[in-house]
C-alpha cells in the first residue's frame, strides 16, 4: 500500500475561481473539504497509520512529504496543525477509527529565511498567516506532547545550505519525552515574537 495524501493546498486548487494570488481566500474552504476527506479515509481506508504534519507556512513539511513519505502506508494529512482545538477533533476522530497516530513536526532553523521563502510563494497570504501558522503550531505541538503521551512525535529541522535553495531536514533523536517537552517548549514564540524575528537584523 501506498500513502493517502490529503494537501489542504492541493485541494485549493481545484476549486471553481481559484488562483494562487487568491489563495487565502479559498483556505476556509478548502481545510474543511480536507477535514471531510480527511474523516471519510478514516471511516473507510485499510490503512492503520495515520501521519499528521505539523509546521508553519513555507517550513518545507510538503518537501518533506515529497521526500520521505510518499511510500508510507499511511493516511497523511499536509496541513499546518496550528490550532489546538483542530487538533483534538483529529486525534478524537483518529481514536474512534482504531487508527495509530504519529505526528512529524518540520521546524525551520531559521525563520527568516522561511519568510522570505513564503512571501515567493505563488500561493499568495497575508504576512499575519506566517505569523500565526508557526506560532500555533509550536504551541499545539507542545500540547501534543504533554497530553498524549501515547502520540509519537517526530521533530525535523529544516533548514536551507549556503548557495542553495534546496531545502533538507535533519531529525532531531530525544532521550525521552520530557527531553522533547523541554525542547518544544523552548522553541515557543509569540507571533509578535517571529514578527520580530523576520523583520529584524
Amino acid at each position: 500500500m501506498k500513502a493517502e495524501i490529503i494537501s489542504i493546498d492541493d485541494i485549493k486548487e481545484d476549486l471553481p475561481g481559484y488562483s494562487p494570488k487568491k489563495a487565502e481566500a479559498f483556505h476556509s474552504q478548502s481545510a474543511k473539504l480536507a477535514d471531510q476527506l480527511f474523516d471519510v479515509r478514516l471511516r473507510n481506508s485499510d490503512l492503520t497509520k495515520v501521519i499528521l504534519l505539523c509546521g508553519g507556512s513555507a517550513s518545507g513539511k510538503t518537501e518533506y512529504l515529497h521526500t520521505f513519505l510518499e511510500g508510507e502506508p499511511a493516511i497523511i494529512y499536509d496541513g499546518t496543525l496550528s490550532s489546538v482545538k483542530g487538533v483534538e477533533v483529529k486525534l478524537r476522530n483518529i481514536n474512534r477509527a482504531k487508527k495509530e497516530v504519529d505526528v512529524h513536526a518540520v521546524i525551520p532553523t531559521d525563520l527568516k529565511r522561511a519568510f522570505a521563502a513564503f512571501l515567493n510563494r505563488d500561493r499568495q497570504f497575508s504576512d499575519e498567516v506566517f505569523y500565526r501558522t508557526h506560532s500555533g503550531a509550536r504551541q499545539a505541538l507542545s500540547w501534543i506532547a504533554r497530553a498524549h503521551p501515547d502520540v509519537g512525535i517526530k521533530v525535523v529541522e529544516s533548514y536551507y545550505k549556503i548557495g542553495s535553495n534546496e531545502v533538507f531536514f535533519d531529525e532531531l533523536i530525544f532521550n525521552n519525552r520530557a527531553r522533547q517537552v523541554e525542547y518544544l517548549e523552548g522553541i515557543q514564540y509569540t507571533e509578535s515574537q517571529i514578527l520580530g524575528k523576520v523583520v529584524d537584523d
